[in-house]
Order: structure tokens, then sequence, then C-alpha cells
């Protein structure tokens, strides 16, 4: 029997989807390259497309593995070394590391940084959770002006 012989005429199969089922491990590498023999795939070209797409996997593992150290370095779940120390697992060049940390780092830089509210503010400097001096920084950094921030620290 072969692939052909054996599927109706209104179905096929072909190079592509058998390679893709292989990507998803949906089939094995020897069940592949047997699909593809029998599609008439001579071994050179069959054993190059199964590395391809070896290759590409272990690419699209590396790629979403430096995603993940990005997002947890800007999420500062890692910091610069363990974010470099995770990078060189990977083996990637020292070029490429440090290229992607001074670009993460700009990135991380370039957050605004989160804030309290006026409410919370306040209500912090109430509870003597900070300092009124502390408080009326907040509200600067916030944005109000001296008369606004004396109006409320004084509203306490």
């Amino acid at each position: 029997f072969t692939v052909a012989w054996a599927m109706p005429k209104h179905a096929s199969i072909t190079r592509s989807d058998i390679l893709t089922a292989y990507k998803n491990r949906m089939i094995t590498k020897t069940e592949a390259a047997d699909l593809l023999v029998d599609m008439g795939e001579e071994y050179f070209h069959l054993d190059f497309m199964l590395k391809a797409v070896d290759y590409k996997k272990d690419l699209e593992l590396t790629e979403n593995k430096i995603k993940g150290i990005r997002n947890l370095y800007k999420r500062r779940v890692y910091d610069e070394n363990k974010a470099t120390d995770e990078l060189s697992k990977l083996d990637l060049p020292a070029e490429e590391i440090g290229d992607l940390m001074t670009q993460w780092y700009y990135e991380v830089k370039a957050e605004v940084p989160r804030r309290w509210t006026t409410a919370q503010v306040l209500s912090f400097i109430k509870e003597g959770l900070i300092t009124k001096e502390r408080g009326i920084i907040e509200l600067g950094l916030i944005g109000y002006d001296a008369e606004h921030i004396n109006v409320y620290v004084e509203s306490i």
C-alpha cells in the first residue's frame, strides 16, 4: 500500500501536512519520513526537510524563552544579573545578550512608575503609614502644585 492509493480520491495529504504534523509532535520522525518516502521524496530531501523542521522548532522554543525572560525582567521578577544568566543558558552570543539587555533596560526605564492616588496618599498620611513630608512629595509627583498640596495636607 501507498499513502496515495489508500486515500480516497477527494482527500489528499501534502508534504506540508506531514511536516506540520511532525512539527506539532502528532507523528514521530520515523512516521514522517515513511510518509514522505511514500509520497516519492528522496532520502536527501526528506532528511533535510525534517532537520529544518527540528531547527525551526528549536528556534521557536528559544525565541519563546527569550520572550519569557524579557517579561520577567520587565516585571522586575528578574534583575539584570538573573536575566543575563538565563539568556546565557540559551547559548546566545555575548553580543546578542548585551543588545537584548540594553534594549530591555530602556524599555523598563521608559515605563511610567505607578503612583498612589490622591485619596490613598491622604489616607496613608492620616493613618501614619507615611510621613507628611513623604505625602507632600507623592502629591507633587502626581502633578499637584504647592497651593493644592497645602490645601490637601491641611484638610487632614
